[in-house]
C-alpha cells in the first residue's frame, strides 16, 4: 500500500502536468495581446491592409458570380471586400467590436458596428487569430486607439 507522501506527490505531480499547457497557452496569448498594443503604441507602420477575418460562411453574388466576404483593416480604416472593390470604414466610425454566442468551426463569430450617414451598420465574421496572426489583436488595439469611446471586447483564450 502506497504511503501518503506518495499519494500526495502523484496527485501534485499530475496537476501540474495538466495545468502546464493550459498555463503556457495563457502566458502566449497575454504576450501576444501585450505586443500588440505596445506595437501601436510605438507607432508601427501596418503593411496596409491586413486581412482580420477567417474563410467566410457568407456568399454573396458580385457581377452575377458567387463570392465571399473578407475583411481588412489599416492604421487608418476598416475595409470590407466583395468582389474587386473594398469599402472603406474609418476607425474611428466603429462604434463596438463584440463578441457574440456563435460558434463555428470552434472559432467565436464577432460582430464589428459602426456609424454611416445611412444609419448603422453591422458586420459578422470569424477571426483568423492564431498564434502566428496577431493581426485581429491589432485590430482590436487599432479601435481602442482611433476611438475610445467604442465598445471592444478582448480576444480571451477561447477566441
Amino acid at each position: 500500500m502506497p504511503s501518503t507522501l506518495e499519494v500526495v506527490l502523484k496527485t501534485v505531480g499530475f496537476i501540474v502536468l495538466v495545468a502546464l499547457p493550459l498555463v503556457i497557452l495563457w502566458f502566449t496569448l497575454r504576450r501576444m495581446s501585450a505586443t500588440a498594443r505596445s506595437a501601436l503604441g510605438s507607432g508601427l507602420r501596418l503593411n496596409p491592409p491586413r486581412r482580420i477575418s477567417g474563410t467566410s460562411m457568407t456568399l454573396v453574388m458580385v457581377d452575377g458570380k458567387e463570392d465571399r466576404e473578407h475583411y481588412f483593416f489599416d492604421t487608418e480604416a476598416f475595409y470590407l471586400r466583395r468582389g474587386p472593390v473594398p469599402t472603406a470604414v474609418p476607425l474611428s466610425q466603429i462604434t463596438s467590436v463584440t463578441r457574440t454566442s456563435d460558434v463555428i468551426y470552434a472559432r467565436y463569430v464577432w460582430q464589428v458596428c459602426f456609424s454611416r450617414a445611412s444609419g448603422k451598420k453591422c458586420v459578422t465574421f470569424t477571426n483568423n487569430l492564431s498564434l502566428f496572426n496577431r493581426d485581429f489583436l491589432l485590430f482590436l488595439e487599432a479601435v481602442r486607439k482611433a476611438n475610445p469611446l467604442a465598445t471592444v471586447e478582448r480576444a480571451s483564450l477561447f477566441f
